[in-house]
């Protein structure tokens, strides 16, 4: 299991490399807890499989230890590709999630004024992408390009229209924050003002924290005022990336 501070849960696993679902199986015996895997025709789990060997995939990772099961869409929203073709591949990982019985997808942002998507596009995207999780009862979990604040912002956006009856979503918390860590100190935003945002997230949903190693999460499991009991209750969910695998 990998090594965490006394009373918070365990430190989880990303398997973002090609490998087959054996390889897959023997990291997850070797560090059990929470898995993030990249979904693709060379991965553990991909649009490759039939349903029957979705459903098998998904048993025996959760049976080496993969709890809570995580997938992430091979694109991010700012692909440089057609609206169409994100809103299309997402579709696909959310049926693919349904068949393994992951509960959770991770999406990335690709910057929201990036690659000529405007804000607005961007959000009516991500509605979209809501709708289609609730409805295969999947929560989609949106990270962070730069600042948490990004996601944040989408976030309120997503459950005003919920309140106001306008997004067809089962609850607020079909939709979630992935903060990963080395994307919002790469942007020089500090990990304390980065931690007052996805701690107000955690408290409608749970949130993924990823994009730091073990050394990393040491740190934050020191001076992050809750983390550690946040981690506790299970309301953060944490994976770590190997060292040489890390965004320099």
């Amino acid at each position: 299991m990998q090594k965490t501070g006394a009373g918070a849960g365990p430190a989880g696993t990303v398997l973002d490399e090609a490998q087959d679902l054996a390889a897959a199986l023997a990291a997850v015996a070797g560090h059990p807890g929470p898995v993030e895997i990249t979904i693709g025709g060379d991965r553990p789990v991909g649009p490759h499989m039939g349903s029957v060997v979705r459903r098998q995939a998904g048993e025996r990772l959760r049976a080496a230890g993969a709890e809570p099961l995580l997938l992430r869409a091979p694109v991010a929203v700012d692909d440089d590709i057609p609206d169409e073709g994100v809103i299309a591949a997402v579709d696909d990982a959310l049926d693919l999630c349904r068949g393994v019985g992951a509960g959770m997808l991770v999406l990335a942002l690709g910057g929201v004024a990036h690659r000529g998507r405007q804000r607005q596009r961007l959000y009516s995207m991500l509605a979209a992408l809501a709708e289609a999780a609730s409805d295969r009862g999947v929560r989609l979990m949106v990270q962070n390009s730069t600042e948490v604040d990004e996601v944040g912002m989408l976030l309120a956006l997503l459950d005003r229209e919920h309140e106001q009856g306008t997004l067809d979503v089962s609850a607020p918390g079909t939709t979630s924050l992935a903060w990963d860590v080395s994307r919002s100190r790469a942007a020089g935003q500090s990990d304390d003002d980065a931690w007052a945002v996805v701690r107000r997230a955690a408290s409608r949903a749970p949130v993924l924290v990823r994009g730091l190693r073990a050394e990393d999460d040491a740190e934050l499991l020191r001076a992050l005022p809750g983390y550690r009991e946040c981690r506790a209750l299970g309301s953060v969910i944490t994976v770590l990336t190997a060292d040489d695998r890390m965004i320099k």
